[in-house]
C-alpha cells in the first residue's frame, strides 16, 4: 500500500517526517526523493497533474519548486527531463510545517497526504504533456492542491 518511509498514521494524513513547529532541512532519499524545477515550468506541470500531484514545495525567493516522490521511485541517472533535476540522495532540502502554505520562503503548494506523484506522470507534465489516466481499478487518494501564490 504505502511505503513505510512516508510514516502514514491511521489518524492523520500527515507523514511523521513533516516538521510540527519550524522548517527543517531533511535529506533526500531518506523520507522522499525530490525533483527540482524552475517555478514557471513547475507551475505548468502542477496544473497538468491536477489531482494526480503528490506533495510539492515551492520557494518564491529562489523561484524553484520541489516535487516529492517516494524514495527510490526513480533509478539514479535515469531522470532526463530538461529544466528539472532529480536531487541526489543526501541533498538537504528545507521542509516547512504543514501550516506554511503562503509566503516568499519555502512553503507547501500541495500538502503531503495519501499518495505521491508517479515519476512518469511528472516527466510527462514537465514536458507539457498530459499524463495518461490511472488504471480504472486503482484508486489513489491524492491531496488537495492549494492556490498558487
Amino acid at each position: 500500500m504505502f511505503d513505510n518511509a512516508w510514516g502514514w498514521a491511521d489518524s492523520t494524513l500527515e507523514p511523521a517526517w513533516v516538521p510540527r513547529v519550524q522548517t527543517l532541512g531533511l535529506p533526500c532519499g531518506q523520507y522522499f526523493d525530490a525533483v527540482r524545477a524552475g517555478a514557471d515550468s513547475a507551475a505548468s506541470a502542477h496544473e497538468i497533474l491536477g489531482s494526480h500531484s503528490g506533495p510539492v514545495l515551492a520557494n518564491s525567493d529562489t523561484r524553484t519548486w520541489f516535487f516529492l516522490l517516494e524514495p527510490g521511485a526513480v533509478a539514479p541517472g535515469s531522470w532526463e527531463v530538461r529544466g528539472s533535476r532529480l536531487l541526489r540522495p543526501g541533498t538537504i532540502i528545507s521542509v516547512p510545517p504543514a501550516f506554511i502554505t503562503t509566503g516568499r520562503d519555502v512553503r507547501w503548494v500541495v500538502l503531503p497526504g495519501r499518495g505521491t506523484t508517479r515519476p512518469d506522470d511528472l516527466r510527462a507534465a514537465l514536458d507539457g504533456r498530459t499524463p495518461p489516466p490511472p488504471a480504472p481499478h486503482r484508486r489513489d487518494r491524492r491531496t488537495t492542491s492549494l492556490p498558487i501564490r
